[in-house]
Order: structure tokens, then C-alpha cells, then sequence
């Protein structure tokens, strides 16, 4: 039932023809008594139609449709994996014809998915030094990190987004949008999961404006009953923009560009792949809610020019990025902590909460750990792992899932694990503690000796 209004709220009154209801200025939608008719014939078929009243009443979740690409990739994965388990022989007793025997008994030869955020590759031959973790158990205070509720210091928590489909079917994602995967579903609950296990309250949330990274936030948030937190979503918190790269696999790359260049691309800390063309769809300024919204990048004047002439009128047009570099995506993030998020939170004594991807991560803790630029292309950030930033003392704690496995056996942190995974720094406040500790086992040791006396 529909009601209009003129300008000044005035109701107006319902167009000739159309059904209405007495004393009132509204119209119906549809026909009145049509939902009584539906409901009536869905009776009848309860009594007819067999196993028609076992149906679910409630619509199931809607999924979301694949586009052309995704859906061949995904049918070229299936079938990929349907050979592994099928081989094709001769048959003797059958004069020679070929048939297909089930091998799903054999060994699984099943390879790794292909992360589409990795866009470098890991050097062997770097050393890797001994790792120490500091690993915060439920319950207890460990180095690097307190109880939530246990001190008002600030902290940070880095939570890259969970799997998406891109992500599954090793294409570079970049600033592509799409949502997550079931998988991916699940990694964004399980670090709200573990978040909660420790007792991690939060006052704010950062995000990109990419959907897996707000999806993740969402689940996060959920799982941790702090729904109502408020959200800040930044473009310059995206993933890096991979160009023409976008929405391809590391094969479509290699055969279009050839081995030797895809190895520079992904290896090089300044080397940019080759930009998006103005009218490309993976471009970012063709996208009405990014150039609506965005305002703090510099006009674009041949941009403007182009889009102005073919407009017939005039239209202001950013300088969107075609593409990036892992410098250029650090240029943005970096800032984005040091000159937003660490006056208007980290030093308001705010427990922020940051999910986003990969390379803005990755620059934030370059920036954080000091970790060295010759070592970045090296550093590899599971998806929905909670990587927890101690402010004072410098260092990231991950926390104890329950599971009792070794967190180095369960993720591939990459040989720049050794840079990320530093020991805390003994600030004031640690001896001050210590101090404490000592103290208070000194008075417990004076009573119990007082006790055995008396």
C-alpha cells in the first residue's frame, strides 16, 4: 500500500483507475486478496502434490553468480580434478577398447591453491633464522600482549580478508570486488572466533571499500557480538592494483607476456605492471561509487578533457591509479595509519580492529616491524589469521586457536617470517611489572612462613 507526496508533504490523492481503500489517499500494489488466493492454492497442493508441504518456507541464503570467467575457470578446475582420480587403459578382454577405471584410491597428487594476492615470489635461498613466537593462550597474559580487560593500553589487530573466489582459482584480484568464498566465509568467523576466545573487545574498525575486506569485518564483528561497532572504509586501505594483470591467472600472464617479464612483475618492490586502458572495466574511475565518493586524489586534467568532451558538459575526473607497484600500494597505506588511524584511535588508547589485504597490510607492518624493503616480497599473510600488534613493546603476538598445532606448521608465513615475528621490546612498564610480580611472591612467601610459624 503506497502513499505520495507533493513537495510540501502534502498526501496526493490516488490516480483515476487505480484501486484504492476508503478514506485514505493510498494505492494498492497489487490486486487486494491475492495473497489470500496464494495461500489458499498452497494448501491445495500440501493435500496433492507429495512431499510439497516438506518444503523449506524460508528462502535459502542467496548466492552470488559467478561471472563468464570465474564459471569457466571454476569448470576447468572440476574437471582437472575429476582426472586425477580417473585414468584411461586397454582393455584386454575387450578387444583392446579403451575404458576408465576409478583411481580415487591412489595417492592424492592435489597441489596448493594459488593465492592471487602473492604476487611475489619466495627466494629459497634466503637464510631463515631460528623463529621465536609469541603466542598469547587463553586465559593468560603472554609476552607482547595482555588480557583485554587486563590493561587499557592500546592495540591493533591486522586480519586480512578471508578466501575468495579469485582467490581459489589463483587470479589477480586487485581492485576487482568480488565477495567471499564459502571458505572464505568461514576464515573471517573463525578469527572472530579466536578474537572472542581471547576476550578482545574493540572501539573501532578499519576497512577497505573492497567487499571481501567489509565481509570479513561484518563476520568478525558478529562473531564477536560487536555489531554496532562504527566502520571507517578507505580506499587507500585497498589492495594493490595490478593493472592489466587483473582478473587473470599467472598462466594467462606468462603466455601473453612471457616467463621472464611475469618474473619481474612479481619479484620487482617498484616494477608496476602494465597500466588499464581509460575504458577498461578493471579500471577504477569507470566505477560510479569510487568517483562519486573519492576526494582525496588529485584531478586527473586529460581525464577531465576526455570524459568532458564526451559528455557535453563538464566532469571532474580523478587520478585513479592503472596500476601499481608494491612501493605505490605502501605509499597510501602507510599514510593512512601513520596521519588517520594513529591520531584518531592508536593514541586515543582505542582497541582498533583492521581488515583489509595483503599489500596494505604488508606495508603497514614494513612500517611497524621495520621490516627491510628487500624482504617484503618474501612475507606472505595467511587469510583470516588475527596478526595482534602490541603498541608499546613493538612486537605481533598470534593466539592460540585451541588447536595445539605449531602456527609455523599450520601457515606459510614466508622467509620473511623472521622480520615480522620479532622478540617484544622491554619498555618500562615490563620492569615495572616484573617489580610487581617480585614483590607480591615476596609477600606471598612472608605469609606462608608466618603461617607455618604460628
Amino acid at each position: 500500500f503506497v502513499y505520495k507526496f507533493d513537495s510540501d508533504m502534502k498526501p496526493l490523492p490516488p490516480p483515476e483507475g487505480k484501486i484504492s481503500q476508503a478514506h485514505t489517499s493510498g494505492i494498492f500494489l497489487e490486486k487486494p486478496g491475492l495473497l489470500k488466493e496464494a495461500l489458499k492454492q498452497q494448501a491445495e497442493w500440501d493435500n496433492v502434490v507429495p512431499g510439497f508441504a516438506n518444503h523449506p518456507a524460508t528462502p535459502s541464503p542467496q548466492v552470488r553468480r559467478e561471472n563468464t570467467l570465474e564459471e569457466a575457470l571454476l569448470k576447468l578446475k572440476a574437471e582437472k580434478e575429476a582426472s586425477k582420480d580417473t585414468a584411461m587403459v586397454v582393455d584386454p578382454n575387450n578387444d583392446g577398447k579403451l575404458i576408465i577405471t576409478n583411481m580415487a584410491n591412489g595417492a592424492s597428487t592435489e597441489s596448493p591453491t594459488i593465492d592471487e594476492d602473492e604476487f611475489e615470489e619466495f627466494d629459497a635461498r634466503t637464510p631463515e633464522a631460528e623463529i621465536t613466537l609469541n603466542i598469547q593462550k587463553p586465559g593468560e597474559a603472554a609476552p607482547g600482549i595482555v588480557r583485554m580487560g587486563d590493561s587499557n593500553d592500546p592495540v591493533v589487530v591486522f586480519v586480512r580478508h578471508g578466501r575468495t573466489p579469485h582467490n581459489n582459482m589463483g587470479l589477480f584480484t586487485g581492485w576487482e570486488d568480488p565477495p567471499l568464498a564459502p571458505d572464505g566465509v568461514e576464515d573471517a568467523k573463525n578469527a572472530g572466533r579466536v578474537l572472542k576466545m581471547h576476550g578482545f573487545e574493540f572501539d573501532v574498525v578499519y576497512t577497505s571499500w573492497l567487499t571481501r575486506a567489509i565481509e570479513t569485518a561484518w563476520y568478525c564483528m558478529d562473531e564477536l557480538d560487536e555489531q554496532w561497532l562504527p566502520m571507517v572504509k578507505s580506499w587507500r586501505l585497498n589492495e594493490r592494483m595490478y593493472g592489466a594483470l587483473t582478473g587473470k591467472s599467472k598462466q594467462m600472464i606468462a603466455n601473453e607476456y612471457g616467463e621472464a617479464q611475469l618474473k619481474k612483475w612479481r619479484r620487482g618492490f617498484k616494477i608496476q605492471p602494465p597500466p588499464v586502458s581509460s575504458y577498461s572495466l578493471s579500471y577504477p574511475g569507470n566505477d560510479y561509487k569510487r568517483t562519486k565518493y573519492v576526494k582525496d586524489l588529485r584531478i586527473s586534467l586529460m581525464e577531465t578533457i576526455n570524459r568532458s568532451f564526451e559528455a557535453r558538459e563538464l566532469r571532474i575526473h580523478r587520478k585513479f591509479p592503472k596500476t601499481e607497484s608494491l612501493w605505490d600500494c605502501m605509499q597510501r597505506s602507510i599514510p593512512f595509519y601513520t596521519q588517520r588511524i594513529v591520531p584518531e584511535a592508536v593514541d586515543q588508547g582505542k582497541r582498533v580492529l583492521i581488515t583489509s589485504h595483503e599489500n596494505a597490510i604488508r606495508g603497514i607492518l614494513m612500517h611497524l616491524c621495520e621490516i627491510p624493503e628487500e624482504a617484503m616480497n618474501q612475507l606472505h599473510l595467511p587469510n583470516g589469521l588475527p596478526l595482534v600488534y602490541n603498541v608499546k613493546r613493538k612486537c605481533i603476538t598470534l593466539l592460540d586457536d585451541g588447536s595445539g598445532k605449531d602456527p609455523m606448521e599450520v601457515h606459510d608465513f614466508g622467509p620473511a617470517a623472521q622480520y615480522l615475528f620479532r622478540p617484544c621490546e622491554l619498555d618500562d612498564d615490563f620492569f615495572d611489572n616484573m617489580e610487581q610480580q617480585a614483590l607480591a611472591n615476596q609477600e606471598g612467601s612472608k605469609l606462608k612462613e608466618t603461617a607455618v610459624a604460628t
